[in-house]
């Protein structure tokens, strides 16, 4: 069975003749699968596990990842998930010409619209909206099911999405404390630095910024360090840092605020935030908090944090192999079934 998970950005145009292109490729040669938790922390673990999973538990064969970009390429992943980097729709469209359909497509982010409508009739999709934009604003739409990150678009046919963590790689040790708060973001207006560093002018708490560049932001009067993408560490900022926030108001359940959590930090997030609001269990994992009272509830959970139980209830709740089992289920639920025509394998 083929798999295919896709987090699609911006679509290039091109001239090219993409069926001439295609018609004369050869797919690399596969390389091993390592396990599920046998790899660093690494962006995408959330959206490539469970395509590892699947492999790891014999369902899938092939599992690919599709993305669009400037340079076009296909190559494996260190995780031994075939990487495939089209242009656009109509490169998409070629290459299934040249290599038939998937039998499974789980598509992360409303980039993938137009392949979820390419698909139709042919494979059976899972739609993972994360921050909505265009027709995925009005509901679910375009898919067989859906994994989504607000009750507000829950129904017979979707269930809440959880961003799995792989949890031996990210773990309490009980390291010193370098900084009060930790925020996980890239700096754009959408993750609300603003409102983070004027939190942290008001109070006078520590903290540090990943990834991000100092040139970016105001930081005068406040003791808000910086680091840029793969400057440092994500286990050690997490292990470094007594809490962790989310500031963000134009974003959708961010795989880091799950990480934070189970690396066990409480974590401070901004009422207004799309999606992931099922992660804070006030008083166990983190508050929810107001523009206006989040550098009082920061301050509030910086002094109360021993009190709180992130890992803990991480572990009781979102165990990774059973949140990935649970999709599985719930594909077969709404009718997922392999290219033999037999129902996939019971975990």
């Amino acid at each position: 069975m083929r798999v295919a998970i896709a987090n699609f950005g911006d679509p290039v145009m091109a001239g090219l003749d993409y069926e001439a292109s295609w018609a004369t490729h050869a797919k690399p040669p596969r390389i091993a699968v390592p396990s599920l938790f046998d790899q660093p922390h690494d962006w995408g673990y959330h959206i490539y596990a469970l395509g590892r999973y699947l492999i790891n538990q014999g369902i899938a064969d092939d599992v690919e990842f599709w993305d669009f970009a400037e340079q076009r390429s296909t190559g494996y992943h260190s995780n031994g998930i075939l990487r495939v980097i089209f242009h656009n729709t109509d490169d998409v469209q070629a290459y299934l010409d040249r290599y038939g359909y998937p039998d499974l497509y789980v598509n992360h982010g409303s980039g993938g619209q137009s392949i979820l409508d390419l698909l139709e009739g042919r494979t059976f999709r899972v739609h993972v909206p994360a921050l909505r934009v265009g027709r995925d604003r009005n509901g679910n739409v375009g898919a067989e099911c859906y994994l989504v990150d607000s009750e507000e678009f829950l129904d017979e046919r979707s269930m809440m999405y959880i961003p799995v963590v792989n949890t031996r790689a990210l773990y309490p040790t009980g390291a010193d404390k370098k900084w009060d708060f930790v925020y996980l973001a890239a700096c754009y207006s959408g993750k609300r630095h603003d409102l983070l560093v004027q939190a942290a002018r008001e109070t006078g708490l520590s903290g540090h910024l990943h990834p991000v560049d100092a040139s970016e932001l105001d930081l005068a009067g406040t003791s808000i360090t910086t680091s840029r993408f793969n400057e440092l560490d994500v286990q050690y900022l997490l292990n470094a840092s007594r809490i962790a926030v989310y500031a963000g108001d134009i974003t959708s359940s961010p795989a880091s605020m799950w990480e934070c959590v189970a690396a066990g930090l409480p974590i401070v997030v901004n009422e207004n935030i799309r999606g992931g609001k099922h992660l804070v269990v006030s008083g166990v994992t983190g508050e929810i908090a107001s523009e206006a009272e989040f550098g009082d509830v920061m301050r509030h959970v910086v002094a109360h944090r021993q009190r709180y139980a992130p890992r803990e209830y991480f572990e009781r709740h979102w165990d990774t192999l059973e949140v990935l089992e649970s999709y599985v289920r719930f594909f077969q639920r709404m009718g997922w079934r392999a290219s033999d025509g037999d129902l996939v394998a019971s975990m």
